[in-house]
């Protein structure tokens, strides 16, 4: 029954709620602002409410598949591989051409149905950096990537230091590479072109998840 939830879990991660909410306000969010099928970007394109929409139902994405192999009574590891899953849909989604969103917010959905506890544990670096966004000025842009990367080695390392090495301490951790994964490749070709040492894109992708092109302003932060 793996094989089948796991495919599932795919082509529900591969449908991109951001993406829908753009077309129905008219915009195609490929070519639209910083070009991610990501709530962050559909908040650049149509407004606030409805990117804090779109990234909810990119997490409730997250959250559906590890709840659909909980209630069929599934293994933790059943539940974590849906998440994966679901996640790897989000990033490489077979409706858009393999190339989605980054993951942060299906995976953070994926995050609390598996363990909540973990997961506001490894949201406090993400709150402080948000608060920090919005209180400081001039406003700190690298902080929030940076944040929302560490939410993932955090939660992982919270259920270690409690239970030691896990199913769930692995797929955290596979969670992270492949958020990780993501950062690094999607575009890189276009960042190259640019004539950006590969040092610098690669460290300013994994660090900050911004591009060369954003770097340079050819294409919105």
């Amino acid at each position: 029954m793996d094989l089948p939830l796991a495919v599932l879990s795919y082509l529900i991660g591969s449908t991109s709620f951001p993406w829908l909410i753009a077309r129905w306000h008219g915009v195609d969010l490929r070519g639209a602002g910083a070009r991610k099928l990501g709530g962050s970007d559909l908040v650049r394109v149509v407004g606030v409410r409805w990117g804090i929409t779109g990234g909810l139902l990119d997490a409730a994405k997250g959250a559906l598949v590890v709840l659909i192999a909980a209630a069929l009574g599934l293994p933790v590891e059943t539940r974590v591989l849906c998440a994966l899953a679901a996640v790897a849909g989000q990033m490489w989604p077979i409706f858009h051409g393999l190339d989605g969103g980054r993951g942060n917010a299906t995976g953070w959905g994926a995050l609390v149905a598996l363990d909540i506890l973990a997961a506001l544990i490894a949201a406090i670096p993400l709150a402080a950096a948000l608060a920090l966004r919005f209180s400081v000025r001039p406003r700190p842009r690298r902080l929030v990537p940076l944040a929302s990367l560490l939410t993932f080695l955090v939660w992982p390392a919270v259920i270690w230091e409690v239970f030691g090495v896990t199913p769930l301490v692995t797929g955290g951790i596979a969670m992270f590479l492949l958020i990780l994964i993501r950062r690094l490749t999607a575009g890189l070709g276009a960042d190259l072109a640019t004539g950006t040492p590969l040092r610098r894109v690669l460290l300013d992708r994994a660090l900050f998840d911004r591009t060369a092109l954003q770097e340079k302003g050819a294409v919105p932060i």
